[in-house]
């Protein structure tokens, strides 16, 4: 990295992101000068937007929901895993050329690496597309909205990853019953979503991807990799905020 460190996070909304949170903490552990900032921008306007901030000398940007499919379009490179998902979630600035990635498959990988197989995605965004790529395509079933899971040959056990915006809203409805046993894996991370299933064996909400995929991003950013204490103090500082925010609960 040269220059001061400025990045980022594109998305539609954004107000609500924990990602400058975890990227202060990034900084100042590494000792790195610079700022993150929120950048709410409609998806009309997301190849200006990002040309400009290119122009403006940014480092690098995060990108979430609508655009992590759309902005593949204005990356001059993509990642293997970029490249293979159909999504970006991280954009790198160098000169003369913005390099498009994709850390939420490392994220997930390491978020749900010890739960069940097989996984039923709920979802076929660009988020479902990381999962996909994380699991390498084998032992997953992707699932509309409107499809259930089948009664025919249900294994005892198996995990539901929720890879859609459905527990951004505390009243959100999830569309089926998970079976009695089975694992959830919610890529969100609102815990006052008020839907939530008991005789479920084992609930990961996506903190510890948020976390993961943005150490990957400031990885990429900087050269500095933040280190397993360095993530699990953010992790704890990430729940702490998302409790103290609990009057203010929509969550990206």
């Amino acid at each position: 990295m040269t220059g001061e460190f400025r990045a980022g996070l594109l998305g539609w909304p954004v107000s609500h992101s924990l990602s400058p949170l975890i990227h202060s903490i990034f900084l100042k552990h590494s000792g790195i000068k610079g700022s993150y900032r929120l950048f709410p921008v409609e998806p009309s306007s997301l190849p200006v937007l990002v040309s400009e901030l290119g122009s403006r000398k940014f480092t690098g940007l995060n990108v979430t929901i609508p655009h992590k499919i759309a902005v593949m379009k204005v990356c001059d490179t993509l990642s293997p895993d970029a490249e293979s998902a159909g999504a970006v979630n991280t954009l790198v600035f160098e000169p003369g050329c913005l390099r498009g990635y994709n850390t939420d498959i490392s994220g997930f990988k390491i978020m749900t690496r010890n739960l069940p197989t097989p996984f039923f995605v709920l979802g076929r965004g660009g988020a479902a597309a990381a999962v996909s790529v994380a699991l390498d395509r084998s032992d997953v079933v992707f699932l509309s909205r409107g499809e259930v899971i089948s009664e025919t040959n249900r294994p005892a056990r198996a995990t539901v990853v929720n890879a859609t915006p459905l527990g951004w809203n505390n009243d959100d409805v999830f569309p089926f019953d998970i079976p009695e046993g089975w694992s959830f894996a919610d890529l969100n991370y609102n815990p006052y979503w008020s839907w939530r299933n008991s005789l479920l064996s084992t609930v990961i909400t996506g903190e510890k991807m948020l976390v993961e995929q943005a150490a990957e991003s400031f990885r990429l950013w900087t050269g500095y990799t933040p280190g397993e204490q360095l993530k699990a103090r953010v992790l704890e500082r990430v729940r702490e905020k998302l409790h103290e925010n609990k009057d203010n609960r929509q969550v990206d």
